[in-house]
């Protein structure tokens, strides 16, 4: 019988990449770690992500229509604990860590990230304990960092990729 923490145990040996979503406007800034980032579509570019209902930064995001999602650099572990609420000193200052800017919208991006989507919030649908965010893509910056991973519930360096 599936059970939720059978499906848990299976989802931790899967590799994801890792995000922080982050959101300004007149509620204040906001952000969250996620992994569950997706490409949707290349005609509008656009993104999926999916956020757990009950995170508390979700009604600012609803409510300021743009997000920016900053692709993690394999040297940012540090800001993806912060943003995931797992050290305590930054829970009410998370943007106190890392170089913050913006593209098109208010919505901080991080300096030194692999790379950063600004978004407009197009769509969502609620399923299950997540609301799945769709987001269209305004602007972009691209670097040369390889990103963080998140494995068996650790994040891990990645080295130089090769092709097999």
């Amino acid at each position: 019988m599936m059970t939720s923490e059978l499906f848990r145990e299976a989802m931790s040996l899967t590799a994801s990449g890792v995000s922080v979503i982050t959101t300004d406007g007149p509620l204040g800034r906001a952000g969250l770690t996620v992994s569950s980032l997706c490409s949707l579509s290349m005609t509008p570019p656009s993104v999926v992500l999916c956020v757990h209902q009950d995170n508390r930064a979700l009604p600012t995001f609803m409510e300021h229509g743009v997000f920016a999602v900053n692709v993690l650099a394999n040297d940012q572990a540090q800001i993806a604990n912060i943003f995931a609420g797992a050290v305590a000193e930054y829970r009410e200052n998370r943007f106190a860590v890392g170089e913050w800017t913006t593209l098109n919208s208010a919505s901080p991006v991080l300096q030194g990230a692999t790379c950063s989507f600004d978004c407009e919030l197009v769509d969502f649908k609620d399923f299950g304990s997540h609301r799945i965010l769709i987001g269209e893509v305004i602007a972009l910056e691209n670097n040369t960092k390889s990103p963080l991973v998140y494995s068996e519930r650790a994040f891990h360096r990645t080295a130089a990729l090769a092709a097999v």
